[in-house]
């Protein structure tokens, strides 16, 4: 993963005196253990068991005062006047909790106050339980000694806006912060009927900030010459503008401007303007790049080279199949690959992608070159180290008190720090793995016994997976059924296949409404967040201009059929989605499952024209579907449909909601505002870049019988031709009279 833009520290505007700070917006934000990324409740073992959380604070704010209220429960075995919890905040003891014994095994919550001087731009809040069961010799690691803190627990903070200097020099602050862990909420704001030329920049913005956001998601907002409410990206031409820009002089060049919201204080606009569309796109090109020294209140760009074209499958935050990628390189910290502690029970976790058509059919597995170090403990082999993927199990190895095997011996000892160094090669099975995937390495590692009353305090635990361990993808082709709603919702394939999008097409409505270009900014920062590229390359077109997609993959936007294009395409399309109207493919393993999720009475009857359902029906409805391009054979059409214009907001919220990406596969999903139902309706084609042989092989695999009958021939044939070949030597024999 690319390392995020440094970002500068805010330089404050002067305040004149009467309190303007006080005038800037104050807003209450509370944040849960669940949404600093805590999944499940945090455990704490032992006489110093010690877990925490994470948290930012925005580029553009101040805390003002903050509120912790935890949620616990103690061991009933602790003694009260020994036992106790510690709280910390970046390492400063905001209070030590004592133990209630009245209240011990039940679940008890404490508010305090935390000082805003403690805060920083990132923030550890830690909680260390000192336990003790007894008076007399006790194990540091007994089981008693255990406290669990709710991952409900939150934190109450009151924060003021900063009115930051208008200097470009922040970007991408504040319209994105790293520090700020919530999904991304940008508005993007444009004049009355925009062009495509404007469309198109707000696109390439969008992917560039879908990019930054990565993991946090992305709401994109379009408006149409409206005042936003927060910090805005605002695009403009001469001939087309907002109208609170009309007092603005005109440009001749493309131009990057940070500007004051006029009526809101503390609220940023970024301007990208230009001459004219083309001009437009120069800035947004400049400013999704990165390729521009910004700095000041306003940037006149003169010059703009072209960046090289990408190639296929060469996506930033993709495993490269051309050679062995190392775990460092997909991790932001080398310490992400390492823990520590008295007793070592915890999880490394790292997040891999890769594209979603690997072709790992019949595969061996995925080469896995692991390397790992850790602190040896007893002579007795009772450590382990569990590898799983997507929390699927995959092996255990245990961990040896020594490393006397000298083949395991694969780092040069010149600081010998008595840690065991160990490797393993193994193959992740191939079946487990996906377009985005984490592995999960889990070591176990209990603390040292030192017998019983002996005042030997307990060595600190360490163990790390070595940045130098690999994953070599370099033996798989890239081969996949499609339409694949799946590798679409994941990964944003088949338009990801190059991550500039230098092969794809989008298709807008020819009257596009603000929820129409909402739904294209969110697919487009979607697509940008798997590859971890900003994509510049694609072409824009109205549904009037379709044959233009020609040679391309089309990602295809329409609220109902208001263009008449899906009805074109109808012969090919799964589901066709129009107010009050639904027309599905009724294959007998479908329509039964689209009865049941629209909870439809299968009496009702049913006109069938051309081999399809026709559903009638008021309510809102959205899908994302897919078929094979009727411009190019080779090529894929991705449809992002609903009913009416205000439903497309229920496509980009599944989009960028988990649970429901999880939920699409086929060539069709249907969403609800609170379901997501897939099915495979047509059949599929492949795509790809398989040698002839194995996809004769492959092909020949689905159909069994032809594939008894192949062998049955080529045995047939096998024994002719050794039976033509024994008779041709008997014949030879013979003419010699032997």
């Amino acid at each position: 993963m690319p390392p995020l833009p440094p970002l500068a520290r805010p330089t404050a505007q002067p305040l004149a005196a009467g309190g303007a700070l006080e005038r800037l917006p104050l807003r209450q934000q509370r944040t849960s253990l669940k949404n600093m990324g805590v999944s499940r409740p945090l455990a704490l073992r032992g006489i110093e068991g010690e877990a925490g959380a994470s948290m930012g604070v925005r580029l553009d704010e101040v805390v003002e005062s903050a509120r912790l209220h935890l949620i616990y429960t103690l061991s009933p075995a602790l003694l009260p006047n020994l036992s106790h919890l510690k709280i910390l905040f970046n390492d400063e003891v905001l209070q030590t909790v004592a133990v209630d014994k009245n209240k011990l095994g039940t679940q008890q919550s404490i508010e305090l106050a935390i000082d805003p001087r403690y805060f920083a731009d990132f923030n550890r809040l830690r909680i260390q339980l000192i336990g003790h069961y007894t008076l007399d010799c006790e194990a540091p690691n007994h089981s008693s000694l255990w406290a669990s803190i709710s991952n409900e627990s939150y934190l109450d903070v009151s924060l003021r806006q900063l009115p930051l200097k208008n200097d470009l020099a922040l970007l991408p602050a504040p319209f994105f912060d790293p520090r700020d862990n919530r999904p991304l909420k940008l508005p993007f704001v444009y004049g009355t009927h925009p062009s495509d030329g404007l469309l198109k920049a707000a696109g390439s913005i969008a992917s560039w900030m879908g990019m930054l956001a990565s993991y946090r998601g992305t709401h994109f907002q379009a408006l149409e010459n409206q005042l936003p409410e927060r910090h805005a990206i605002v695009l403009a031409s001469n001939q087309n503008r907002p109208a609170f820009l009309k007092d603005l002089p005109t440009v001749s060049k493309p131009t990057l401007t940070l500007l004051a919201h006029p009526t809101l204080p503390g609220v940023k606009l970024l301007l990208v303007q230009g001459q004219d569309d083309a001009q437009v796109q120069q800035a947004a090109e400049v400013l999704a790049s990165g390729r521009a020294a910004l700095s000041g209140e306003r940037m006149v760009l003169n010059l703009l080279e072209p960046a090289p074209a990408r190639q296929a499958y060469d996506a930033p935050r993709w495993i490269s199949t051309k050679r062995p990628v190392q775990l460092g390189e997909l991790v932001a910290n080398p310490s992400a690959l390492q823990i520590r502690g008295k007793v070592l029970n915890d999880v490394i976790r790292v997040n891999t992608q890769m594209a979603p058509d690997l072709f790992t059919w019949n595969a061996n597995g995925v080469p896995m070159n692991l390397l790992y170090r850790y602190t040896p403990t007893d002579p007795l082999d009772r450590g382990s180290l569990d590898l799983s993927i997507n929390d699927q199990f995959i092996r255990s190895y245990a961990l040896t008190a020594t490393d006397s095997n000298s083949s395991n011996n694969i780092l040069l000892p010149l600081f010998d720090d008595g840690s065991v160094q160990a490797r393993s090669g193994y193959k992740i099975p191939a079946f487990l793995i996906g377009g985005d995937n984490q592995l999960q390495f889990a070591f176990q590692i209990p603390a040292v016994d030192t017998g019983r009353c002996r005042t030997l305090s307990a060595p600190e635990l360490h163990a790390a997976i070595d940045p130098a361990s690999t994953i070599d993808l370099t033996g798989f082709h890239h081969y996949l059924a499609m339409p694949s709603m799946a590798a679409y919702a994941n990964s944003g394939f088949p338009f990801t296949k190059y991550a500039d999008l230098a092969q794809t097409s989008v298709i807008l409505p020819n009257d596009a409404t603000p929820f129409d270009v909402a739904l294209y900014l969110t697919a487009m920062g979607r697509m940008a967040a798997s590859t971890g590229f900003a994509g510049t390359r694609f072409q824009l077109l109205r549904a009037a201009d379709w044959e233009k997609a020609r040679g391309t993959d089309i990602l295809l936007l329409a609220h109902g059929d208001s263009d008449g294009l899906l009805a074109r395409w109808g012969h090919n399309l799964p589901a066709l989605i129009d107010k009050g109207t639904r027309s599905i493919r009724p294959l007998d393993r479908a329509l039964g499952g689209v009865l049941d999720f629209f909870s439809i009475d299968n009496e009702l009857p049913l006109a069938s024209p051309n081999g399809r359902a026709v559903l009638e029906g008021k309510g809102a409805l959205a899908a994302i579907t897919g078929l094979q391009s009727p411009l190019d054979s080779d090529r894929t059409v991705v449809v992002l449909t609903a009913t009416d214009a205000p439903t497309m907001e229920q496509i980009a919220a599944a989009l960028t909601n988990p649970a429901k990406v999880q939920a699409m596969h086929g060539d069709l999903s249907l969403i609800r505002a609170d379901a997501v139902e897939s099915f495979r309706i047509n059949p599929v084609y492949y795509q790809g870049d398989l040698p002839w042989w194995r996809r004769l092989w492959f092909a020949l695999h689905g159909h069994p019988i032809l594939l008894a009958s192949v062998g049955i021939l080529s045995g047939l044939v096998l024994s002719l031709l050794v039976f033509v070949g024994l008779r041709s030597m008997a014949r030879r024999r013979l003419s010699r009279g032997e």
